[in-house]
């Protein structure tokens, strides 16, 4: 394989922390985390290094040249996190207001690297790109005066502009045309948040997962589907990231901050998120598991769809009532 070739979207030295403590390293015993499907049916003994990579997921290919500054730019914003989080984080100390922002800067990244992210912007361009080859097909085609025509259209956005090869490009490698500008624009929006780190000394503590970053917003069932997804814009916006099975950070606007406690309820809470938003495996630190992870919540009597599913079945009954008189 060529040099630097296997790429994790999930950090092998941000894996390192969840290690089984009863395994140590030997010279015969490489260390290992317990790796379980999201079911939590399977579990199996997987190094770091083993899980959570692609072969050239943010290599880029310039002039036929293998262009791997993504792949060093994420190295060197890994190897700052992990001084960071033995200097300061596990010694319970206050950061200060650089390390803050790289910190969030990690974060954006942890959330932005991972396939499902990959998916999500391939999907969100691929519609562009077949509207714009479509149109370049029509204009291959058309007249002079019909090129006019198109031409004197006016745009319809006032945000940038992308031309038909960046689009494509974004369709085809969307990791190395998105995933820079991501960190950069999300990064210091987190950095606004209120920032919790929350402290457990359970055996297990927290768990984490193939998309370790987990956005959630505990009011969004009350919204119609469209505004359903978690926003920064949403004052009930929670976002939860795992830093070490005794250590989780919680990104928040109810003004929860610095080193506290986590109880069980709130450990059973997160732990039961990050499994919950894992694609295919979650990582635990020893072979357990705990059932509240995989408790499927009801559906609360307020939510958006319960409300208008009870209304709409009131407006049938009366429309049958109407009917009969």
């Amino acid at each position: 394989m060529s040099k630097h070739s296997t790429q994790h979207f999930v950090a092998r030295s941000y894996l390192e922390p969840w290690c089984d403590p009863d395994h140590p390293a030997s010279p015969t015993l490489t260390p290992f985390v317990w790796l379980f499907d999201k079911a939590g049916s399977k579990s199996r003994r997987r190094a770091p290094k083993n899980i959570f990579w692609e072969t050239d997921m943010y290599t880029a290919n310039r002039d036929g040249e293998r262009d791997l500054r993504l792949e060093h730019l994420l190295w060197r914003l890994e190897d700052a996190y992990v001084r960071l989080l033995r200097k300061t984080l596990a010694a319970g100390e206050p950061l200060t207001d650089a390390e803050h922002r790289l910190l969030c800067m990690y974060i954006a990244a942890a959330h932005a690297r991972t396939p499902r992210r990959r998916e999500h912007w391939r999907g969100q361009w691929e519609r562009p790109l077949e509207m714009m080859d479509e149109l370049a097909a029509r204009m291959k085609d058309a007249t002079v005066e019909q090129k006019r025509a198109m031409g004197r259209i006016p745009s319809l956005s006032n945000g940038p502009a992308f031309s038909h090869e960046q689009v494509r490009a974004m369709v085809a490698q969307p990791m190395q045309s998105l995933l820079v500008p991501e960190i950069r624009t999300v990064g210091p929006l987190l950095a606004k948040l209120d920032f919790a780190v929350l402290q457990t000394d359970d055996e297990v503590g927290f768990i984490t997962s193939d998309h370790p970053c987990v956005w959630y917003d505990a009011e969004s069932y009350k919204r119609p589907p469209f505004y359903r997804a978690p926003g920064l814009m949403y004052e009930t916006i929670e976002i939860t990231f795992p830093i070490t099975p005794s250590q989780c950070i919680l990104l928040n606007r109810i003004g929860l901050e610095g080193y506290c406690k986590a109880g069980s309820l709130a450990l059973d809470t997160i732990n039961r998120r990050t499994r919950f938003m894992a694609d295919e495996h979650f990582v635990v630190r020893k072979n357990k598991t705990n059932l509240v992870w995989f408790e499927e919540q009801e559906e609360p009597e307020d939510s958006w769809d319960k409300l208008h599913r009870n209304e709409s079945m009131t407006l049938r009954s009366v429309d049958r009532q109407e009917a009969v008189q």
